[in-house]
Parts: C-alpha cells; structure tokens; sequence
C-alpha cells in the first residue's frame, strides 16, 4: 500500500513551535474573533490548493464577535507583529 504524501506548506518549527502554540494560546491571537473561525471556513470552501483556500479566505472570513471585521493581509500582519513582540519581549524573557 503506497502512503500517501501530504505537502507541507508550513516549514518544520521543532522546539520552537511550542513557544508559538503558548503565545498564540495565552494571548488568544489566534481567536475567531481574531482570525475567524477558521476551520468552519476550511470546511466551507474544501479548498485544493493554498492559493485556492487564501483567495477564498480574505474575501469570505470576517472576525467574530460584536463588530466583525473583514480579514484582510494587513489585518493578519498585524497579528504576527504582535506575536512576535509578545514572544521577544514577554516569553523569551521568562
């Protein structure tokens, strides 16, 4: 039976994905009412490729919550500054 190869678009974080999963988790970066709920927006569009499922994306994901706000790539940029100034600046530091 041939296994079969998933593609990865994401690079190999080792150790360091843990440091990403505590931050995101514990500064709720990564919320609906952040980025939006993503896998019910994966479920919804059954995208074939990234460019597909990144397409889809910014023109249907919204932030939940009270006011929601079209997600945009300045909006997710944003999110990423904040990471990385949390994890600089708090949790390396602890």
């Amino acid at each position: 039976m041939d296994k079969k190869e998933n593609k990865r678009y994401s690079l190999e974080f080792g150790k360091k994905e843990k440091v990403l999963n505590y931050t995101t988790q514990t500064y709720q970066l990564s919320r609906p009412n952040k980025v939006g709920a993503v896998m019910a927006l994966i479920r919804e569009c059954q995208p074939k490729t990234i460019e597909e499922w990144e397409k889809w994306y910014f023109e249907n994901a919204f932030t939940a919550g009270k006011n929601n706000i079209k997600i945009s790539r300045e909006s997710l940029q944003e999110l990423g500054e904040r990471l990385y100034t949390k994890i600089t600046e708090v949790v390396i530091p602890e």
